[in-house]
């Protein structure tokens, strides 16, 4: 539990130990605020860690989800690695305390320079994800006098049923690559021996998945491309499984999410028990998302002859799911308020029909200089924020035990 209610208020914590939202909030200066319970972070990364069980494994955290330093630091004591996507990712957590040998690089439009700073800073893998990519890998290595640890990102061709914004492994997408480039790619490691070695497999197929079924499909195709390439004689070490699991973002209840993990870590251990290898996983959403707000506070209601619209001083500009996905995102009132419930649609100042955080939702009356939060934003909130429209982006306020940081 992140996010309760105590006397009508919400609050941040658990009943022994809390901390009260509109306290936090008000507590800057004005403006909207993301909020984040580090121990929710903490519960989740041991239950997903307990459900790979005795495995030897590594949980790398897809820090575009949420990058927040304190986040990345409490990973880091935990003893997870990053799954980044930038070499600005990889900076960021390597001034977190994650160690360059717990960090993998992953990503479509790797720059040489940020090539150039993995490879300099040791990094534990990068993930391939073409041929070019893979020359200019080796070339840059062979500059630098050093050899690239590298996976190979697999395009296993299976449909996650998730937004098509998110698909990732799908044929259709542009990631990873098919059993068509092995050849190309088995050529151009031999011709660069001395400063490429192929660790392992990596794949990805999306984003905010629930089907453990096709988890297993598209684990199982890399499998078998990974015995392929042993039976070549390469000695692969590693298994990168991706990450993807998502969180029910219609309800708070998240038993189930909690029994997911479990039943994933078990299909995972069952699918990879006759393979010597370390296991990889690249967890975001189902790590933070339930562990952060976002709260804005109401600036005017504007009834018209079709709906009534709550204007708030935060909008996609902070959360741009709603507006992207046509996400949903639940509605909090910081103060429960009292009376025949109305329906509004939750909007923001940008200057664009897209600008909205919830539409047709009941909440009791609200008026100008209440706050209301958005729930579940802890991943995929302030790390897609901008400053569109000239607005500040969002102060961030991190609390464990109930107490800010």
């Amino acid at each position: 539990m992140a996010f309760f209610y105590e006397n009508n208020r919400l609050k941040i914590g658990t009943p022994d130990a809390s901390a009260d939202v509109e306290s936090l909030a008000r507590s800057r200066t004005a403006g909207p605020v993301y909020i984040y319970d580090l121990d929710d972070v903490e519960r989740r990364f041991q239950a997903m860690n307990k459900a790979l069980g005795d495995v030897r494994h590594t949980i790398h955290y897809a820090m575009k989800a949420n990058s927040h330093p304190a986040i990345l630091a409490k990973f880091a004591s935990l003893g997870a690695g990053a799954d980044t996507v930038s070499g600005g990712e990889i900076k960021r957590a390597l001034e977190a305390g994650i160690p360059a040998s717990r960090i993998i690089f992953s990503g479509v439009a790797k720059t040489v320079a940020e090539i150039e700073f993995a490879l300099k800073n040791k990094i534990k893998q990068i993930n391939v994800e073409s041929p070019q990519e893979l020359e200019r890998i080796a070339e840059v290595a062979e500059r630098l006098g050093s050899r690239a640890d590298v996976a190979f990102r697999l395009n296993p061709d299976v449909n996650p049923q998730t937004h098509p914004y998110i698909t990732t492994g799908f044929r259709e997408n542009k990631f990873g690559m098919d059993e068509s480039f092995m050849p190309e790619l088995v050529a151009i490691l031999k011709s660069h021996s001395d400063h490429l070695k192929l660790r392992g497999l990596t794949m990805h197929i999306g984003s905010l998945l629930f089907d453990l079924g096709v988890f297993r499909e598209a684990i199982t195709k890399t499998i078998a491309i990974h015995r392929q390439f042993v039976a070549q004689g390469f000695p692969l070490d590693r298994l990168d499984i991706g990450g993807g699991l998502g969180i029910r973002y219609e309800t708070e209840d998240a038993s189930s999410e909690f029994s997911m993990m479990q039943a994933y870590g078990t299909m995972v251990r069952e699918l990879i028990k006759d393979l010597n290898v370390e296991l990889l996983t690249e967890p975001g959403r189902i790590l933070v998302a339930r562990a952060g707000l976002l709260v804005g506070e109401v600036q005017y209601i504007k009834p018209t002859t079709n709906k009534t619209f709550a204007i708030l001083d935060t909008g996609m500009h902070h959360l741009l799911r709603p507006a992207l996905y046509s996400a949903k995102h639940r509605v909090l009132p910081v103060v429960a308020g009292v009376g025949k419930p109305n329906r509004y649609d939750i909007v923001g100042p940008i200057c664009e029909s897209s600008d909205f955080l919830a539409k047709d939702v009941e909440l009791a009356p609200l008026k100008a200089g209440d706050l209301v939060a958005m729930a579940d934003a802890g991943a995929y909130g302030f790390s897609m924020a901008s400053r569109y429209n000239s607005h500040d982006l969002p102060q961030e306020i991190v609390v464990s035990q109930a107490k800010p940081l």
